[in-house]
Formats: C-alpha cells, sequence, structure tokens
C-alpha cells in the first residue's frame, strides 16, 4: 500500500473508529493493524488523532537509467560476473574499458565508483547472464521446436494398460556402451504393447535417425496385430525429420512423447529395458560393426522366446493407502503375451491362427538353446575384436584425458576407445 493509500485509509477508519463502540473499535484496531502492519499503540494514536501520518518522500533515487546502462555495459564487457567480484575490481574495468571500448563520463563514473555490490545486485537484477560456455552448447530447441510441437506430449500411462485394446505401443533405446558413451557402438530399440505386453527387440547402430527409423519399422511390422498408438520419450533419434517423413508415408496412427523429465510416462518400455535387453545382453560394450546380422537374429530369436514361451505378469489395479504412503498394486495370473493375444476379443480371428500355426514350430528349449549359441558367438567375436589390436598410449599423447596407465582399444569399425581399464566383457552365459 502506498503511503498516499495509507493516509487515505487511515482517514476513513479514523471517522469510523471515534463513532464506533469500544467492542467495535477493537475490531476496527485489528482490520488497520492487519492491513498497515503497524504496532497496536501506533495504529491507535494515530486513529484517535494523538498523531498525525506524514508523508516522508525519502531521498529520491540515487543512480540514474544512464548509470545503469553503463554499469551492464561494462559488466557484460568482462563476462558477467558475480557482482562481489565485480565491485572489487569496478576500477580496474573501467580503465580497461575506457582504453579498448568507450569513454565514460565522469559523473557516470564516480557513481559507478561509489556503487556497493548490492546495489549493483539490484541494477542487474533479471538481466540475464551471457557466459562463454553458453554461446558453445549445441541446443536443439531452436532447431526441433516445429518438429516437438507436432508431436503430442503426455504421459503414456493417462489408462492403465489392462483398461486399453492391443495396440499401444511404447518404444525406447537401450545403449550397450560399457559406460563409455564415446565413439560407435549399438543400441537395442524396444518396442512392447502395453494390454499384451507382446515385445519386438532390434539393433540399432549409432542410433541414427534413418537406421532408428528402419528398426522402428521393422518392429512395428513383426508386432501380430494392428498398431493403434505409438508413445517414446524425447530423444533425438525419434524428434528427427527422417521419423516425422516416415510417420506420415506410412503408418497413419497418432505418435505421442513423454513430457520431459518423466521417465514414469513411458513406464512399459522401461521396465521391458531393464527384464529383456539387460538380461539379454548386460552391460557390455558392443562397438563391432559387423555384429548386425548375428544381433538381428539374436533379437528376433528372443523375442520370440520371450513373446510365446516366457510367461509375465499384467498391473490390473492400483488402490493408494489409506494410511500410510505408496499403492497396493494388484497383478493378474501369469500368462505369455502369446496367451494374452489368444484371449483378447479385440484381435481378429485370423491373426490368432496365424499366431497358432507360428506357436507350433516353436520349440522353447530348441529356442533357449540357440540363442545361447548365439549369444556366446557374438561375445567371442566381439572378444577377439577388443583383444586383437591394443594400442598403449603414452602419457604425453593419452587422448581424451586417459591417464598414464591408460590403454586405448581399437572397436570393431576402427574407432579408437579410450579406457582407463579395458572394457566390460559380456556378462557369463551361465547367468543368463
Amino acid at each position: 500500500m502506498s503511503r498516499i493509500a495509507t493516509n487515505e485509509y487511515i482517514g476513513a477508519k479514523r471517522r469510523a473508529y471515534e463513532a464506533s463502540k469500544p467492542h467495535k473499535r477493537r475490531l476496527i484496531l485489528d482490520d488497520v493493524c492487519e492491513m498497515t502492519g503497524y504496532s497496536r499503540k501506533y495504529a491507535n494514536r494515530l486513529l484517535t488523532g494523538s498523531r498525525k501520518f506524514k508523508v516522508r518522500k525519502g531521498r529520491g533515487a540515487t543512480y540514474t537509467e544512464q548509470d545503469k546502462a553503463m554499469l551492464m555495459r561494462i559488466w557484460r564487457e568482462v563476462g558477467c560476473p558475480c557482482t562481489t567480484y565485480f565491485q572489487a575490481n569496478i576500477d580496474e574495468w573501467m580503465r580497461e574499458f575506457r582504453t579498448c571500448v568507450a569513454h565514460i563520463p565522469d559523473d557516470i563514473a564516480a557513481h559507478l565508483l561509489s556503487m556497493s555490490a548490492s546495489t549493483m545486485d539490484r541494477l542487474l537484477r533479471g538481466v540475464k547472464r551471457e557466459k562463454p560456455g553458453s554461446m558453445q552448447r549445441n541446443r536443439r530447441s531452436g532447431r526441433n521446436d516445429e518438429l516437438l510441437k507436432a508431436i503430442e506430449c503426455k504421459s503414456g500411462e493417462l489408462v492403465m494398460g489392462c483398461n486399453v485394446p492391443p495396440g499401444d505401443i511404447q518404444t525406447d533405446t537401450v545403449a550397450h556402451c560399457g559406460g563409455d558413451m564415446g565413439g560407435n557402438f549399438w543400441w537395442t530399440l524396444t518396442a512392447t504393447d502395453r494390454k499384451t505386453q507382446w515385445t519386438e527387440l532390434q539393433p540399432v547402430w549409432n542410433r541414427g535417425m534413418y537406421a532408428t527409423r528402419d528398426a522402428l519399422d521393422d518392429a512395428l511390422r513383426r508386432i501380430p496385430f494392428e498398431v493403434s498408438s505409438v508413445h517414446h520419450d524425447n530423444g533425438k533419434e525419434y524428434v528427427s525429420h527422417a521419423i516425422a517423413e516416415w510417420r506420415g508415408e506410412r503408418w497413419k496412427m497418432p505418435f505421442s512423447r513423454s513430457r520431459p523429465y518423466r521417465k514414469n510416462d513411458n513406464a512399459h518400455v522401461e521396465q521391458k529395458n531393464g527384464s529383456l535387453v539387460r538380461t539379454l545382453l548386460g552391460e557390455s560394450r558392443l562397438d563391432k560393426r559387423d555384429l548386425e546380422a548375428e544381433l538381428r537374429n539374436l533379437c528376433e530369436d528372443y523375442s520370440n522366446y520371450r513373446n510365446f514361451c516366457v510367461p509375465c505378469k499384467m498391473l490390473v489395479a492400483k488402490i493408494k493407502r489409506k494410511e500410510g504412503k505408496g499403492f497396493t498394486c494388484e497383478y493378474d495370473k501369469p500368462q505369455t503375451p502369446y496367451a494374452r493375444v489368444l484371449a483378447d476379443n479385440a484381435v481378429p480371428q485370423d491373426v490368432k491362427d496365424a499366431l497358432i500355426r507360428r506357436k507350433a514350430k516353436i520349440n522353447g528349449i530348441e529356442l533357449y538353446h540357440r540363442i545361447l549359441k548365439r549369444l556366446r558367438r557374438i561375445r567371442r567375436r566381439q572378444e577377439a575384436s577388443m583383444n586383437s589390436s591394443p594400442v598403449p598410449v603414452s602419457s604425453a599423447l593419452a587422448p581424451c584425458g586417459a591417464s598414464p596407465s591408460g590403454t586405448a582399444f581399437a572397436s570393431g569399425d576402427g574407432v579408437s576407445q579410450c579406457h582407463d581399464r579395458p572394457p566390460k566383457t559380456f556378462m557369463r552365459v551361465s547367468s543368463f
């Protein structure tokens, strides 16, 4: 409340205060104290007229807009430092500013020298800092704004998976980098149906937009029933022009993306990343380029094994606990995704007949043994690629900040990778 408004308010309350009875005066006094923040004794003196309210003008503004503009200009020229450090060296900054940038009038210079750090902080409040690193960042926001706006942003778990028809697909990618994101390596694209939990895996080299487009197209084609929607995260492999063009030409179903920093928006596929992809390939690095055929066959066999032979549960109820934190979750009877598809009335009968014919040709134990053989073959070829050409790196020429004892290991495509110690090997087959 301004001083003029306060004076008018006190005058109106004084007239009501004088004409009121004692119990009403207490209420008026409470209102005045609450509105103005004055103590009861001072407010009572104002209302009884024993003390008059005075408007104090104050000393006014000390620094002009020209002072603020010059302060901001010098501050930007020296790299937007903290005002505490800036004020401590202001005389030196002003001398150098006069030398190489522009002249500073004497009156403005005197004002700048008399400013405290808190005053500078107040005058520069709200001004965005421009640091050297901010000009070197590779920002995607400006380039992908149109693509992001074209994809609906929402949670992929608005409705429980048990209450949606088959065809609601979630997809994500998993890195096989061994803890080092440098260089080239393989990724795995995971596509899973929320209702039946039918999951397809596809290998992707370097997660490029065209490689991701082809892998996603193959994964969606291998899903036996009609796909009604696709949900993914905000990864650059999905928010790309190649995916946008392919989506408009090939697939007519709606695509959506998760909200930023909300990994639970893609919960079903995130769970499959751990229970399927990491169970199969572990945390090891896969960077041998010519493993594509082996990885494709491995992913296809493993997808068939999990879809036709391995039961899984589905969440059917999630109830908030009345006392305490968390929820009480209920699951249905374990079933294979194949059995869930057969039991769903929304899936056409011809699709079910085709799946029955596919299942008749699959022996789960033989398929599991074939998966183990493929996994051993991939492991041998990857380890042979890592161990065949170790290149010692001297401490003077060690790239990537490697330690003097570090070693550069040549990857399968000829790109050297820097490690302080040899990369992790595959998980033991016995633990598969």
